[in-house]
């Protein structure tokens, strides 16, 4: 006779069977949104950016922001380590436009050289009971209109349990920025450790092959 009650008892083991399978079809189903409908790709198609890379922003249009790359120094501005012992920092970056956080980044555990996609499925349980995934939902990044004299902050932190320690806050003129990939360089001192940042720029009307093949590098 078994002991199992019925609390203990497992329940529709059929539906923990499925729910790898699910996970799978939504994530290949938003992947295929994106990559979908443009026939055989070059074998060079990893290397192409958007035709129009490069461009000066347009006063009056709207551009997905993000960053790709951020790399640290080795030490906090006082010159003390990012966490105890041999631990690197946990880095996320924060967007702010028009004084209003707009985006945050996921955390990038141990790194000083972190990256980050512009394109990036989360899926939670709710999504497996029927919820339709868009592109639009997949894509990781800020949302900005260009407008000349304008700019942006990014806010890059060591996300700690205890007290996040700030590496740096950037301020950027958008007027600087090309669509496309933007590279920052920058010294240490007092107020920053941030050694250098890769900014990405994309029209939102942007075709969906030009969103898909820059943002997932």
């Amino acid at each position: 006779m078994s002991d199992l009650s019925d609390f203990d008892a497992p329940k529709k083991p059929w539906l923990t069977a499925l729910v790898p399978a699910m996970v799978i079809f939504l994530a290949s189903g938003a992947y295929w949104a994106f990559t979908s409908g443009n026939g055989e790709r070059d074998k060079h198609d990893n290397d192409r950016i958007p035709a129009n890379s490069g461009d000066r922003l347009i006063a009056g249009k709207s551009y997905y922001l993000y960053t790709s790359e951020i790399e640290l120094y080795p030490n906090k501005q006082d010159g003390k380590p990012w966490d105890r012992g041999e631990d690197g920092p946990d880095i996320q970056y924060q967007i702010k436009w028009l004084g209003n956080e707009i985006f945050e980044s996921t955390v990038k555990d141990d790194s000083l050289l972190a990256n980050w996609s512009g394109l990036q499925i989360d899926l939670k349980w709710s999504d497996l009971l029927g919820k339709t995934l868009s592109p639009n939902e997949a894509i990781q990044a800020a949302r900005i209109r260009y407008e000349t004299k304008s700019s942006i902050e990014i806010v890059i932190e060591d996300n700690d349990l205890a007290k996040d320690d700030l590496a740096g806050t950037i301020e950027i003129d958008l007027e600087s920025l090309r669509v496309g990939k933007n590279s920052r360089a920058f010294p240490k001192d007092a107020g920053n450790s941030v050694r250098s940042i890769i900014i990405n720029v994309l029209p939102i009307d942007s075709s969906i092959d030009d969103l898909a093949q820059f943002m997932r590098e």
